[in-house]
């Protein structure tokens, strides 16, 4: 399914507006992740998705922070 859109601005940036049937045929809404991939004079666009494994590997000494004291338990929490 195409559709047509337009550029708008919003704030400094600029937006596009993706259609009610092509946000529900392509499953997303307010607030999903997606990624643009520019490709010569097109723009793809696709969900994004995260890979654990790939995220995991990219964890180094300098990524890494300690514990955080978050204080002591409020509820019915085991440690």
């Amino acid at each position: 399914m195409g559709a047509s859109s337009h550029v708008a601005r919003w704030g400094s940036s600029l937006a596009v507006r993706i259609p009610k049937p092509v946000a529900e045929q392509w499953g997303v809404q307010e607030g999903s992740r997606i990624e643009m991939i520019p490709r010569g004079d097109r723009l793809v666009m696709r969900r994004k998705s995260y890979d654990l494994k790939e995220m995991v590997a990219r964890i180094t000494p300098e990524t890494r922070h300690s514990e955080v004291d978050t204080g002591p338990a409020v509820g019915e929490e085991v440690w």
